[in-house]
């Protein structure tokens, strides 16, 4: 559900700790392959599909639909992309018929209803009406031993996730810009009865900015900050405060009840200290827009991995957004050896190395003696941005918080490729988000589950939500009125019970679970995880890709047929090459919250698009080299790169994303959701600045040869024409498109006639698209 990622909506960190959630098929489909093994009857079958209209207006797609792009054929070459086309069509789709795995259990619909009470979400999930839905973890009690016609709800408990919660302070404000202060609030949080009496004991302590199980943990000579209010009050003593002239407001997301009852919490045990404390709840859109910059005091939020590393912990929770010309990283053995690279120091100690920290120069002096060292000198750049005029989560951490020490240890561990160095450095990370405390680390979410058992197979990814076309159901005992509109939950409609609302339904904006979750079900990336596992992203929109021998140059073949379907005009955009660069360099441009991603690993304006006899060009002078399930390879032509990766079929293009450094964690960013490709001329098309424009720019750009120079048609910020376009009207090429919504209440979601990978329906569920 929106276990909150970028910022956790849900339950503490996330909802994993209280999730009704359904489960997906445990069969080993070739989802991904570039072909299958079946026994084929070939039928043809005329498509049509009933889309229903933002604000409940409904409108029938019928199958003449518009086809808007440029021609696509078997190979689609970009250099010749200079024309648009718009042609009507007849929807045809031949598909071969196979003994399907569950037969006739496909969702075609998916319901998310928006119920920011949590007994109202109980009761809706006990009566049937939902599958499955977000429950406090005090309150899934309320659900045990519920049946109905020899149905239960189970619970599931599956170890630690990633997911943490914590309590952000504004460190630019006073009096929280003072450690001993953040200390004596952290000192002032009744940590056991939050564990105990707000998550049910389904979450752990959480120590630092890492969590446990992740490279860089460690608990090596970290303060555990335990319930002490006479610890509490020593410190402001030092501190040199008095308490009763500050006005603490504590905020939190409507509907989470959790929060609402920790923020409580918080206001009596920060009030025996002499503080006046009010609480106050916002809409999730509401906190994030008012956190965004530092105006406010404190906030209780969480996070959830965009991509399994350190460094997207450390980056975006605690880097403090200083600039440097550099940052280098040597290892040396003698103490007397630190003062050849560093003019001041700074030691913090790990479990293995002393990590000293200082700016370039000769003359530091360190003592210390029994493990070896590892040096990180900086060179601060000229111009630095102030603090105040960062953006949370995106320039600056959300505390607001800037430690040039912490901040060149981030930088170091970004782009450390030893990884027995990398860890001390992520340790030292963990040690200083410890010690420093610009947030109180609170608490790491333990994986338990509740679902109605009518709802089969599962698995858990802590990256991705689950896709609910590959979930299915065993035919439910009863089939309730949803309360919108005629739909009933049966067996082919699936019903959320949820909270808050997505950020943006623009994927260059949001940078949160739910609009994540909706957009890694009507979108493809350039790769992604199949199910559970996360050892290695597969194909999704690219079949294949390759890199450079130093890594900074990274090649994607881009999926030929691949459509984009527009419910809102009722016409489908072919996508290639293009519009994928178009993708990535549109979400670096607007500089919006998820942005950062992009911006610190790719130029985007260095980046280019190939047609497929350019690459192959190229290929003759410049070998690449792939990898993939384990294996490596040389690779000298387009043919060869397609058999390594088993893809036999279309292509539309290539594209080339250069990155300022080599980056191992690359691919698992181009597997968020929040890269999820939108085809430009949908946007020239329906931004009113924009309509007619579309041939003049992508010639400008000499379709995606020169990106740079889009920045005439797109602009940056919240308030840029394009972003406000799609902020409202959703466009996917995924199996499933945005049919419907009523802001607060619910998002209806349809089935995608135009999914590329129809033939898996048909072999799970025998349903033709």
């Amino acid at each position: 559900m929106h276990v909150s990622r970028k910022a956790l909506s849900k339950v503490g960190a996330g909802t994993i700790a209280a999730i009704i959630i359904v489960a997906i098929i445990a069969a080993g489909v070739g989802y991904f392959a570039g072909s299958r093994s079946v026994a084929p009857v070939t039928t043809t079958i005329t498509s049509a599909t009933t889309v229903t209209q933002t604000q409940t207006v409904t409108k029938t797609v019928q199958a003449t639909t518009t086809v808007t792009g440029t021609p696509t054929s078997t190979t689609t070459t970009t250099s010749s992309t200079t024309t648009s086309t718009t042609t009507t069509t007849t929807t045809t789709t031949t598909t071969t018929s196979v003994k399907p795995l569950h037969p006739g259990a496909f969702h075609t619909t998916v319901i998310y209803l928006i119920q920011n009470d949590a007994s109202t979400r109980v009761l809706t999930i006990k009566k049937g009406v939902a599958d499955l839905g977000v429950v406090p973890p005090d309150q899934l009690n309320a659900l045990a031993g519920t049946t109905i016609d020899g149905y239960k709800i189970i619970k599931q408990s599956m170890g630690l996730s990633f997911d943490i919660a914590f309590i952000v302070f504004n460190c630019l404000k006073k009096p929280f810009n003072n450690v001993l202060v953040r200390k004596a609030l952290a000192y002032a949080v009744p940590y056991q009865m939050i564990w105990r009496t707000v998550y049910a004991n389904t979450v752990v302590s959480l120590v630092g900015v890492i969590p446990k199980g992740m490279l860089g943990w460690t608990d090596y000579k970290v303060i555990n900050y335990t319930y002490n209010i006479a610890k509490a009050k020593e410190l402001l003593r030092k501190a040199g405060i008095n308490p009763s002239k500050y006005t603490i407001t504590i905020y939190y997301n409507q509907g989470n009840t959790a929060r609402a009852k920790i923020a409580t919490l918080l206001s009596q045990s920060w009030g025996q200290l002499g503080f006046k404390v009010m609480v106050q709840s916002l809409s999730w859109p509401q906190l994030l827009e008012r956190t965004e910059k530092p105006q406010f005091d404190v906030y209780i939020i969480g996070w959830a991995p965009d991509y399994n590393d350190p460094d997207d912990y450390a980056g975006p929770l605690v880097g403090g957004g200083t600039k440097f010309d550099s940052v280098k990283v040597y290892t040396v053995q003698s103490p007397a050896d630190v003062s050849k690279y560093l003019s001041s120091a700074k030691v913090i100690d790990t479990p293995k190395y002393y990590v000293v920290v200082g700016p370039e120069g000769t003359g530091a002096s360190v003592s210390v003696s029994g493990k070896p060292i590892i040096v990180v000198q900086y060179k601060l750049a000229a111009k630095q941005i102030p603090p105040e005029n960062c953006s949370a989560f995106n320039t600056i951490d959300p505390a607001f918080y800037r430690n040039t020490t912490l901040d060149a240890l981030i930088q170091a561990g970004r782009y450390e490729v030893n990884q027995t160095v990398r860890e001390a450095i992520y340790q030292a990370v963990e040690r200083i988000s410890n010690l420093e405390v610009p947030m109180i680390w609170l608490a790491q979410n333990k994986i338990v589950r509740d679902y109605w058992n009518w709802v089969k197979g599962r698995y858990y990814n802590p990256i991705l939500a689950e896709r609910w076309d590959l979930v299915w159901e065993e035919k439910p005992p009863v089939t309730p009125s949803i309360g919108i509109g005629n739909y009933k939950n049966d067996r082919n409609t699936l019903v959320i019970t949820t909270i808050g609302w997505p950020q943006s339904f623009d994927p260059a904006k949001s940078y949160e679970t739910f609009g994540w979750e909706i957009f890694h079900e009507i979108g493809d990336t350039l790769v992604t995880y199949w199910k559970s596992d996360t050892s290695h992203v597969v194909p999704d929109a690219a079949v294949a890709w390759a890199y450079s021998k130093d890594g900074t140059e990274w090649f994607f073949v881009i999926r030929g047929g691949m459509k984009a379907y527009d419910p809102w005009h009722n016409k489908v955009y072919d996508v290639n090459a293009t519009d994928v660069l178009f993708t990535i360099w549109r979400i670096a441009r607007l500089g919006l919250d998820p942005s950062w991603m992009i911006t610190t690993f790719i130029d985007v304006n260095a980046s280019t698009v190939y047609t497929e006899k350019e690459f192959n060009q190229y290929l003759a002078q410049h070998p690449l080299y792939a990898t993939y399930n384990g294996k490596t390879i040389e690779v000298k032509s387009l043919s060869d790169l397609l058999k390594f990766f088993g893809y036999n079929g279309k292509t539309a293009g290539v594209v080339m994303l250069k990155l300022y450094k080599p980056y191992s964690a690359i691919l698992n960013i181009l597997a968020d959701p929040f890269t999820m490709i939108i085809p430009a001329k949908y946007l020239f098309d329906n931004v009113n600045q924009l309509k007619g424009k579309y041939l003049e720019a992508m010639n400008a750009a000499k379709w995606g040869k020169n990106p740079s120079a889009w920045a005439k048609y797109i602009g940056t910020g919240n308030k840029e024409p394009t972003h406000l376009y799609l902020h409202t009207h959703p466009i996917g090429t995924g199996p499933y498109y945005v049919a419907s919504f009523k802001q607060d209440s619910y998002i209806i979601l349809k089935y995608n006639p135009y999914y590329w990978d129809k033939q898996l329906w048909q072999e799970l569920y025998g349903f033709s698209g």
